[in-house]
């Protein structure tokens, strides 16, 4: 054997050797980047999940948007504004960049989990968590219900809103913000977070209802019956504006130029009244939601007020009456008279209750002195 042919089986025996440890590392290199391929996709593939809570339950009104307890209704919509900041760095209000590019609406589907694990629908399609090892920080802030006209929201997540209060009590929606969500990082640094931002919404109106009910002696009279026929609040302020803000710890809300002179029509019982307890009464279950508002005094132009229409009706014979009745003037207790000062707040629950106790007619029987004494002679002889 020549040492050309030497120098061939030896060049080949290495080359052998050298391929088997580079197909070897090659394996190795594709497992490492398998397992830190699946690390990426897994951390994008993750939506943004919300859920949320609202701290205040209350009663039937828009049944489409209406909270009765503390979640959302279900299938109802929200908007949620999104920034991010770079990791490290937390969210004072003013230093994020917008993340969405605008309101992003969300579908709460309380109880419908969805293939990606959240109770969410995406109408404008998911949204997904930065990821890898030092992802961007996001920050969420909201307002529910979106996609109505009665809320302008401000262009840009913090700011003014501008909202109108519906005529009906049934279209009246149910005004929440929520708390700014900060500092939130879904990624290879914080794997033990599934990805869902817990909202708490909060009520910025005031929900406000009308109870009536009369007195035990008119009940007890089988001959007299009371049956409300109209009602409505006169000259209430059904207009604001609703400032949000966040100084990097707390989320805060303000209304401001207030204003309107609205006519709401009150639901009235279908019956005649009964005799209740101090805080009840008769209704139909009307809830009105509300722009916060100052209860002026009855000296003023401007004063809110209730209108009441009813019939008494004594031996099949009615008699019709009308009452004007300002807000401002409502006392502390059924029958009382210290004045309440109610102001509507918001997140405040105000019932109004209004007894109709008709004067019951008396009669006084006293008899007139007779005239002064004339007295007669006469003389017979």
């Amino acid at each position: 054997m020549n040492n050309n042919n030497i120098i061939n089986k030896l060049f080949k025996r290495v080359m052998k050797k050298y391929f088997a440890i580079a197909a070897a590392a090659a394996v190795v290199l594709a497992g490492c980047a398998k397992v830190e391929s699946y690390k990426v996709v897994e951390n994008d593939n993750v939506p943004i999940g919300f859920t949320n809570y609202v701290p205040k339950s209350l009663v039937k009104a828009d049944a489409a948007n209406y909270v009765a307890g503390a979640t959302l209704i279900n299938n109802a919509e929200f908007d949620v504004w999104g920034w991010y900041t770079a990791n490290g760095t937390s969210f004072d209000g003013t230093n994020g960049t917008k993340f969405f590019s605008n309101w992003y609406t969300v579908k709460y589907q309380g109880g419908n989990v969805g293939t990606d694990g959240s109770v969410n629908g995406y109408p404008d399609g998911a949204r997904y968590w930065p990821s890898g090892d030092t992802p961007d920080y996001l920050h969420f802030y909201a307002y529910y219900p979106s996609n109505k006209g009665t809320i302008t929201a401000p262009a840009a997540g913090l700011g003014a809103f501008s909202f109108t209060a519906e005529a009906a009590a049934a279209d009246q929606v149910d005004f929440m913000v929520a708390d700014v969500v900060k500092d939130q990082v879904y990624g290879n640094t914080n794997s033990t977070f599934d990805g869902t931002v817990n909202l708490t919404f909060k009520h910025q109106l005031t929900k406000v209802q009308v109870k009536f009910k009369t007195t035990q002696a008119v009940v007890d009279d089988p001959n007299t019956d009371i049956k409300v026929t109209s009602a409505a609040f006169g000259k209430i302020n059904n207009t604001g504006t609703l400032t949000a803000s966040y100084d990097g710890s707390a989320t805060a809300t303000a209304w401001s130029a207030v204003s309107g002179a609205a006519d709401y029509t009150i639901a009235v019982p279908a019956g005649n009244l009964t005799a209740t307890a101090a805080n009840s009464g008769n209704d139909a279950d009307d809830v009105f939601l509300l722009v916060p508002q100052t209860m002026l005094a009855n000296t003023d132009a401007n004063a809110q007020y209730i209108t009441v229409t009813w019939t008494v009706t004594t031996d099949g014979i009615p008699t019709t009456n009308t009452r004007k009745i300002y807000l401002d003037d409502c006392v502390t207790t059924d029958g009382g008279s210290t004045a309440a000062n109610i102001d509507w707040e918001k997140n405040n629950f105000v019932t109004y209750v209004i007894t109709i106790a008709p004067k019951q007619i008396l009669f006084a029987g006293e008899a007139a002195a007779w005239d002064a004494e004339q007295i007669g002679y006469y003389n017979i002889q």
